[in-house]
């Protein structure tokens, strides 16, 4: 099963652009003999780091480059570089460090690098949390399998339903940059929150629930993160695969909170700024801002909780403008206008624009609710269903599969596989 899982992860990637294959085999091949063979040889170490980040830098940059005013020919930016860059570097590491020994099997190695659902959409998985379960004898387990069943379903619920409508809704404000600022700017940043959520967690969901079925576990990467009170406890549930690794392997190699609390701050922005860089060198500035924001905390922190989240989700929202417009330029012209352009009152009264009607929106809020309901009781909802019988997991099945159909989105205009995060 396991070599069936690898060779269908490499055709897979393959069937997106032969060209894919060269990265990742690139990043795969050095790292794995530059770790079996370069124990205590700390220059190999250095270089074969240095070159996949390069290469990781150079596309970052590339990509965007028409951003800068630059014109330069295309070229195939490989799916989930990012994450199998960050994936292979955190393993060279931490065999360099002795935490563990290096895999002496070379298809072993290269499962753990190419299996498929983590390349299109994270998450970043380190070596020591994945290799386990990853090559483990697979063996038929119902109860597992249905546990992956409902997570997969899940996850399409929140693609689908949430995100889908969101995006319509989206899709319209970000069109017209000259009509739909001030209000429409800001609606289009607290929309995107949930959007964005809805779609990104939602893939991750997908990716655990079908790794299940193939009996390999992996570790949780959102743990409700709007409830966060500040940036930095945001930070430790959003993205939980990249936050823990830019904290081991950019923080605290910097010096971490050990140098003072100058100095502390000025790596917190650091460690940021290289998160922008992570994803595309058009993300610099966002960057900059959360690194600046959890940094100094206290200017953005209230005594009053709900207070403090509501603060914190305004923040993190008005910062996703750099990521709803295409452009820095164009994300500051959104973020100033919702304070010059005092629209709102036209808002209300043309909220028909937007592409829902009644019914569509009744179905988006009630949808919203059931996920911050979950999300509030996330741990205790998966123990319980875990816990369940076939014949009612088999009716959760049915009938979440009945929501996703009737009540997902389809069609023109917007794309089911096309996920935010995809593309970083």
């Amino acid at each position: 099963m396991n070599v069936l899982i690898l060779i269908l992860s490499i055709l897979i990637y393959a069937s997106f652009g032969l060209t894919n294959l060269v990265y990742i085999l690139f990043s795969a091949l050095t790292t794995f003999f530059a770790a079996k063979y370069g124990k205590g040889k700390k220059p190999i170490v250095i270089l074969t780091i240095v070159a996949n980040l390069a290469i990781l830098v150079f596309l970052k940059v590339y990509f965007y480059a028409e951003n800068f005013g630059l014109s330069l020919p295309n070229i195939l930016v490989p799916i989930g570089v990012s994450y199998y860059t960050m994936q292979v570097i955190s393993y060279l590491v931490d065999v360099y460090k002795g935490k563990y020994e290096a895999q002496k099997s070379l298809w072993k190695y290269l499962m753990y690098v190419i299996y498929i659902p983590y390349l299109i959409i994270g998450p970043i998985n380190r070596y020591d949390q994945i290799s386990e379960s990853l090559y483990a004898k697979k063996k038929w387990d119902t109860n597992r399998i249905l546990n992956g069943g409902i997570r997969i379903l899940w996850g399409a619920f929140k693609k689908l339903v949430i995100a889908g409508r969101l995006s319509m809704i989206l899709a319209v404000i970000t069109a017209d940059t000259t009509k739909y600022t001030g209000a429409y700017a800001l609606l289009a940043m607290l929309l995107y929150s949930i959007q964005l959520y809805a779609d990104f967690s939602g893939g991750i969901d997908i990716v655990i629930g079908v790794s299940k079925l193939f009996g390999i576990n992996m570790k949780e990467n959102f743990d409700a993160p709007y409830l966060a009170q500040n940036l930095k406890e945001f930070w430790r549930r959003w993205h939980i695969g990249l936050s823990s690794w830019l904290k081991d392997y950019v923080y605290i190699p910097l010096g971490g909170n050990r140098k003072g609390k100058l100095r502390t701050k000025i790596n917190v922005v650091i460690t940021f700024v290289v998160s922008g860089l992570w994803h595309g060198a058009n993300y610099l500035l966002w960057g900059l801002i959360h690194g600046i924001c959890v940094a100094f905390p206290q200017f953005l922190t209230t005594k009053w909780k709900y207070l403090n989240r509501v603060i914190n989700y305004l923040v993190v929202s008005f910062t996703w403008a750099f990521f709803i417009w295409p452009t820095t330029k164009i994300a500051l012209q959104m973020m100033g206008s919702v304070f010059t352009n005092w629209n709102y009152g036209e808002l209300f009264t043309n909220l028909s624009v937007f592409g829902l009607d009644i019914a569509n929106g009744i179905v988006l809020v009630i949808s919203i609710l059931a996920l911050a309901i979950f999300d509030t009781k996330k741990d205790k909802i998966i123990l319980i269903l875990s816990n369940k019988k076939v014949a009612t997991k088999l009716a959760i099945i049915g009938t979440v599969s009945m929501l996703v159909l009737i009540f997902g989105i389809y069609g023109i205009g917007f794309e089911v596989n096309d996920f935010i995060y995809s593309r970083f």
